[in-house]
């Protein structure tokens, strides 16, 4: 998938992000973290981490890199709406997507509420660039995955002559800028919460410190002069 510079920073950390043999090796070897192959919107770490209700802060990008997955095809059954994958017949045809590491069983079963109303959970392969010793020679390998995939009737469905999605007019469209600035509301939050919870303690101590000194000599009064002893 091409990398445009205008696109959220999280995604083109995404897009751009290579893992080594040893760390793909490391991901795979975690009891029970199935990576999970992505097409839609779910490509888009900001619209990943809302729907798997991770803080802000989550850095779910650096658990994600470009895969290809044969032998499926990209549909979709309006002009606008978000693209499902069906088998194909033909051995050659390609989805490109995004390959997500390190998702625990609560993230993978708010994956599964997410797409299994329509489509079922499939193994599948896909090939990943893997990033050599010296970071310039690549690799590819081949990864064990769940997708999801669409197993009804293709009535309907109208199939994409591209291999992968174009997320550039949902970017500019007023649901990613919802999740966009819904996130960054609760990562407001959050920041606050910890900042009154920090001031309360601060609080709490300048309070038993001034206690602590009632009834005995002192050079300055800390009530009057908070600045003084801080």
């Amino acid at each position: 998938m091409e990398l445009k510079p205008w696109y959220p920073r999280d995604f083109a950390l995404a897009l751009s992000n290579t893992f080594s043999d040893e760390e793909v090796t490391l991901f795979l070897k975690q009891p029970g973290s199935s990576p999970r192959f992505v097409y839609g919107i779910l490509m888009l770490p900001t619209v990943l981490k809302y729907y798997l209700d991770a803080d802000q802060g989550y850095r779910i990008d650096q658990a994600m890199t470009q895969a290809t997955l044969f032998g499926y095809q990209l549909h979709r059954f309006t002009e606008s709406s978000t693209p499902v994958i069906a088998r194909s017949s033909d051995p050659t045809a390609v989805v490109e997507g995004m390959l997500i590491f390190d998702l625990d069983e609560h993230q993978r079963n708010a994956i599964y509420e997410l797409e299994s109303g329509l489509m079922c959970l499939a193994s599948v392969q896909v090939d990943i660039c893997q990033r050599g010793r010296h970071d310039r020679v690549h690799s590819l390998r081949k990864v064990d995955a769940g997708t999801f995939a669409w197993t009804g009737s293709m009535e309907g469905l109208v199939p994409l002559k591209s291999a992968a999605w174009n997320v550039d007019e949902f970017l500019q469209a007023p649901f990613y800028r919802y999740i966009s600035e819904s996130r960054s509301r609760s990562a407001l939050k959050a920041s606050e919460s910890v900042g009154a919870m920090y001031q309360g303690v601060f609080m709490e101590r300048r309070k038993g410190y001034t206690s602590s000194v009632v009834g005995e000599v002192s050079l300055y009064r800390i009530d009057e002069e908070p600045g003084s002893a801080w």
